[in-house]
C-alpha cells in the first residue's frame, strides 16, 4: 500500500502523459494547452494572474508564452494604464484549433480513456472529491 500523496501524483503523472500523447499530432504541448484552457473559459488574463493560477514560475510561463506567442496561439497586449503589465489573449488560431473536429474528439477519446469503467455517477462523485481535495487543501 502506498501513500495517498504517492498515488495522486502517479495518477497525475499518468494523466500528463495521455494528455501530451494526445496533444502531439497538434504540435501543442501540455503545458501550452493548460494556457489555452484557462484563456478559452476565463477570457484574457494577466501574466501574474496566468502564472498563479497555474502554480509555476514567471520565467517558466514567459518561455510557454514566448513560444505560443511564436505559433500564432496568442496575443501579448501592454495594459493602457502600465505598459509593464501585459495581458495575454488567445488567438483566433487557437480558438479555431480548440473548436475543431479534430481537436475536439481527441480531447473527448482522452477523457473517455480517463474514466473508463467509471459510471455517470461515479464521474460526476470523483469530480466531487477532487474540488474538495482541492478545497481542505488550499483551506489550511
Amino acid at each position: 500500500m502506498s501513500h495517498p500523496t504517492l498515488d495522486f501524483k502517479r495518477a497525475y503523472l499518468a494523466m500528463r502523459r495521455a494528455l501530451e500523447q494526445t496533444l502531439k499530432p497538434f504540435h501543442v504541448t501540455g503545458a501550452q494547452f493548460d494556457v489555452v484552457q484557462l484563456l478559452l473559459h476565463d477570457g484574457a488574463l494577466e501574466h501574474r494572474d496566468l502564472q498563479r493560477r497555474l502554480a509555476i514560475a514567471s520565467p517558466t510561463l514567459t518561455n510557454i508564452i514566448d513560444g505560443m506567442e511564436r505559433e500564432g496561439h496568442v496575443v501579448r497586449k501592454s495594459d493602457t494604464g502600465d505598459a509593464r503589465v501585459k495581458t495575454i489573449h488567445l488567438s483566433s488560431k487557437a480558438r479555431r484549433l480548440c473548436s475543431s473536429d479534430e481537436f475536439c474528439a481527441a480531447g473527448d477519446a482522452l477523457v473517455e480513456r480517463m474514466f473508463a469503467g467509471f459510471t455517470a455517477a461515479e464521474r460526476r462523485e470523483f469530480t466531487r472529491y477532487l474540488k474538495r481535495i482541492e478545497t481542505n487543501l488550499d483551506a489550511g
